[in-house]
């Protein structure tokens, strides 16, 4: 299977859909966003009420499951969009919500998807606070308490040293995490392919057959996805690097150098994001393909 041949198909279905799915992605992003602001809201209302820590910890374990239910449930209906634009087959909007309008048949999914990220996040935070550990012994996870805040703010160096270390450990999670999600995850992105194809195969099976089906596919997808979009990504990692240089000032000139900056980070980051998604359903179109092909010859 050869990466030349699978970068032809995706310009092919970019260049037919582009502007439609960007659309459609910053539009699920907009709407994923709020509801996520939404649900997590309970949080902070729990912190300011001064919760138990027990009552906190459980409270914002479920519902950032919920958050993370309601995303996927979005990424499968734009999963769903994007199969059937490869296929090039009649789409619209309404696509992005099709995990909310079947969502019995694919609820199951969608939570065990949830499910298989939440023990990720687990087993990323146990890592991470065993190597923060090994680096700031001292530090403290326990939720501080008035007079140790009152103490803190009373030191400002202590105060900007124990924010540090927090940001540090987020940074640290977070990307043990997105390791662990790649080395994991990439093995099933074709569940809501394989359910939508077959929405009567069991949620085991399509977790099975997902993973057969990148076997020896996974670095291909991921030489795909840096190929797609690699450019534009590039570019706009630069060009958010070169504004966050840039100092605030009134002066004109630059206001509009600073605005017309944001426009090109804005349309090459979201082509990038374009054109990694279309990777997905344009291998997976490709492996059918090649399987029923040797099917063909083996009768």
């Amino acid at each position: 299977m050869d990466i030349k041949r699978l970068m032809v198909k995706l310009n092919q279905v970019s260049s037919l859909y582009l502007g439609k799915i960007m659309y459609a992605l910053l539009f699920m992003s907009i709407l994923d966003t709020i509801l996520s602001f939404v649900i997590l809201s309970p949080v902070m209302r729990m912190v300011q009420d001064g919760v138990s820590m027990l009552v906190l910890r459980t409270g914002t374990f479920i519902l950032a499951f919920l958050a993370i239910c309601v995303w996927l449930t979005f990424q499968f209906g734009f999963a769903v969009m994007l199969l059937q634009m490869t296929r090039r087959k009649n789409t619209n909007l309404g696509f992005i919500f099709i995990g909310f309008k079947r969502f019995n048949p694919a609820g199951k999914i969608i939570a065990s998807f949830g499910a298989l990220i939440a023990l990720l996040a687990v087993i990323a935070r146990f890592i991470a606070k065993f190597i923060f550990f090994k680096i700031y012994p001292d530090f403290s996870f326990a939720t501080p308490s008035i007079e140790d805040l009152q103490a803190a703010s009373e030191n400002a160096e202590l105060l900007s040293q124990s924010a540090t270390q927090t940001l540090l450990f987020i940074g640290l999670f977070l990307l043990i995490l997105f390791v662990l999600a790649l080395a994991v995850l990439i093995r099933f992105v074709f569940v809501f392919h394989l359910h939508f194809d077959n929405p009567s195969m069991r949620v085991i099976s399509l977790f099975r057959k997902s993973a057969e089906l990148m076997q020896k596919n996974v670095f291909r997808l991921i030489l795909f996805a840096l190929r797609a979009g690699g450019k534009q990504l590039a570019i706009a990692i630069v060009l958010a690097t070169i504004g966050n240089f840039i100092p605030e000032t009134k002066n004109p000139g630059l206001s509009v150098f600073v605005f017309l900056l944001d426009i090109a980070y804005f349309v090459n980051f979201y082509t990038a994001m374009v054109r990694i998604y279309l990777t997905v359903p344009v291998l997976y179109e490709e492996i059918l393909s090649l399987t029923k092909r040797t099917d063909e010859v083996q009768i």
